[in-house]
């Protein structure tokens, strides 16, 4: 049991001392990060390819007609209720 005491301590001790270490870290002058710019153009080109995959998704397997043909019906039944004028 005084084993395994032991070894807790240790460990805490290493703990203790990577947060001191961790704390005594500054930041490099001229240390490189992305900036602002750079992942607005990648979150832009992200967004204009996937929009590009849905698009040639649905041009591939002809989505749009698909769509259309399913809601015909709906279309029908609401043109069959409209009132004309049937004047000539």
């Amino acid at each position: 049991m005084k084993d395994i005491i032991d070894k807790i301590e240790s460990l805490n001790e290493y703990k203790d001392k990577l947060y001191e270490f961790k704390d005594n870290l500054k930041p490099v002058k001229g240390e490189k990060t992305m900036s602002g710019w750079v992942i607005a153009l990648i979150v832009i080109a992200a967004v204009i390819v996937g929009l590009f995959v849905i698009t040639f998704l649905v041009y591939m397997f002809n989505l749009d007609m698909k769509l259309m043909a399913a809601m015909e019906p709906i279309f029908l039944k609401h043109y069959d209720k409209v009132k004309r004028d049937e004047h000539l």
